[in-house]
């Protein structure tokens, strides 16, 4: 944490902080032992540093908006990007063609009608996948977008005409489907059953696809925020080793564990017979904890100041509340504490992902936490 209290300048701000180093590690170590493509899913944190960090690493990115290309081709006008996505509007489309992503996943016969539209009297092309909730999904995954009912994917009974559409359509080649099943899965075999569920769908249209067709599974492969269990990708790539080229679409994997949100603890109450550590900070800035319920793993950096008034508690179960106006402003489940005082920092790990950028950070209009690379 040394290279952390560091960073911390001033309790006056909150801080998010991003290790690119250990961010270049991973991406490193993960591409080293599988020869699978791997695409950075950009909405687990699109900051243009940790997209720059990336780039030289990865195959691609894969995107969910306009405003994800915009930034993608901000670094590069050549990357590969893949977009996805349940509602893509013409306009949306229209943008991805424009910026010349490399394919599109559709789950709606709109997005083919509005594709084949835009692309008619033209001399552009476009790659696509089709999208496929699969209904023979089975996992633990903290969220689920296949084997369950959910907005995505094209309904079974639209498959057949989708792929026609694309037949017709002398611009719109259709080189595989898309399979993104699930969120933050642990169990490794589970996610090898997955694929080769993916792989056996595919098969069964190799008629209509290219020779060198394209079987994306998304991303989905979790870190485990009790910091109990990690996912053994060593093992889970020597598992899908055999299997034919896959394109996977990974965000939190990579970028989770490198990041860092800290803030400095303002005042600790005491009221009805619950202990609140109120933070110079809140889930405008860190929603993550409150979204998942859950207890962010942290540590606590100790202040060396000791003027003024100081506030102290040990062995407690307290609650981490930040400075907005609303008794929701906490972060997930009371947490067990040692000891902490007023001026030490809490330090939530695992912030590199749906951190920064899922928070509703216009909230009271507060400034926004400071960012700081080590």
């Amino acid at each position: 944490m040394e290279n952390i209290k560091q960073t911390l300048e001033d309790a006056n701000h909150d801080y998010y902080i991003y290790d690119l180093t250990r961010l270049r590690d991973r991406i490193s170590w993960i591409r080293s032992v599988t020869k699978h493509d791997i695409y950075y899913a950009a909405k687990a944190n699109s900051n243009l540093k940790i997209l720059e960090t990336l780039l030289p690493y990865v195959s691609g990115f894969e995107v969910a908006s306009s405003g994800e290309i915009e930034k993608v081709r901000s670094i590069s006008s050549e990357v590969p990007i893949i977009y996805g996505g349940p509602v893509k509007t013409k306009h949306h489309l229209a943008y991805a063609i424009e910026e010349h992503v490399k394919s599109i996943q559709v789950e709606s016969l709109f997005e083919l009608d509005y594709l084949k539209d835009l692309l008619q009297d033209t001399d552009q092309t476009i790659e696509v996948m089709i999208r496929i909730n699969l209904s023979n999904i089975v996992s633990n995954a903290k969220l689920k977008m296949a084997g369950v009912p959910t907005q995505f994917g094209m309904p079974y009974d639209d498959i057949d005409e989708a792929i026609q559409l694309c037949k017709e359509t002398e611009r719109i080649t259709l080189t595989g489907f898309h399979f993104h099943s699930m969120s933050n899965n642990l169990d490794e075999d589970a996610h090898v059953t997955f694929i080769e569920s993916a792989v056996e769908f595919t098969h069964q249209y190799k008629q209509h696809l290219p020779e060198d067709y394209s079987i994306n599974v998304g991303g989905g492969i979790g870190i485990d925020y009790d910091e109990q269990k990690l996912f053994d990708f060593d093992y889970f790539a020597t598992r899908i080793q055999h299997l034919p080229q896959l394109t996977f679409e990974l965000g939190r994997f990579i970028t989770g564990p490198i990041g860092y949100y800290a803030a400095n603890v303002f005042d600790i109450k005491s009221m009805h017979n619950k202990t609140f550590v109120l933070l110079n900070g809140g889930t405008n800035h860190f929603r993550f904890p409150k979204a998942w319920n859950h207890n962010q793993p942290f540590e606590i950096i100790a202040s060396e100041d000791t003027v003024g008034r100081i506030k102290t508690i040990r062995d407690d179960t307290v609650v981490f509340a930040g400075k907005l106006c609303t008794p929701n402003d906490v972060f997930g489940q009371p947490y067990n504490i040692s000891h902490i005082k007023t001026g030490d920092w809490v330090v939530f790990k695992y912030a590199g992902s749906y951190g920064y950028d899922i928070s509703h950070l216009q909230f009271l209009s507060h400034e926004l936490p400071e960012i700081r690379y080590i």
